[in-house]
Order: C-alpha cells, then sequence, then structure tokens
C-alpha cells in the first residue's frame, strides 16, 4: 500500500509543478484534483487530504500515520488491486471461435 501512495504522491506533485492551474485546483479541493489524477473517482473521499505547500528556505517532513493492512477501507484495496470492471472481460477476454450458422 505504501508503493501505491507513494506512487500517487509523486504523479500529483509532478503534474502540480508543471501546471499552475493544477496546483491551485490542488490547494483548494484535493478531492477532485486527486480524482483528476486517477481519472477516475476519488476513492478517499472520506479522507481529508492536507495540501502544504513549501516555502523558500523551508523543509516539510510528513510522518505517515502507521496503519495495518487488514484496516484498509474496500475502496483503498479496490485501487491497490487495480479494481475489475466487466469490460475487462470484453476487451481482454480470449479469442472467441466464429459462430458458424446451424
Amino acid at each position: 500500500m505504501s508503493d501505491l501512495r507513494l506512487h500517487i504522491e509523486k504523479a500529483v506533485v509532478e503534474k502540480a509543478n508543471n501546471d499552475t492551474a493544477f496546483r491551485e485546483r490542488l490547494k483548494q479541493d484535493p478531492h477532485a484534483a486527486l480524482a483528476e489524477v486517477l481519472e477516475r473517482e476519488n476513492p478517499l473521499k472520506n479522507l481529508k487530504i492536507n495540501v502544504i505547500e513549501e516555502k523558500p528556505g523551508e523543509a516539510t517532513i510528513v510522518l505517515r500515520a502507521p496503519f495495518k493492512l487488514d484496516e484498509l477501507p474496500d475502496e483503498l484495496l479496490d485501487l491497490a488491486s487495480g479494481g475489475t470492471s466487466f469490460s475487462a472481460f470484453i476487451l481482454y477476454g480470449p479469442p472467441y471461435p466464429e459462430r458458424k450458422p446451424k
């Protein structure tokens, strides 16, 4: 789960560093900005998200809250596993033989 979080954080920070409009959206509405990066509904909508912008001459160290894998909500477990949708089976299923008329 830690790897997933780092991956998402990296994508968000990279986009914020390259897109000033996104940076402002991230500071004003982090849930909407996160949904934009994930290209899906924000699975973390029940969590409070703090966005801190460093100023020159500052350094921020974030101490993450400890958690156990058995305490993750279903929304995060779906995101970590990549989730599955019915369309995945349709688009990427095995090749089906052509049906011959009877």
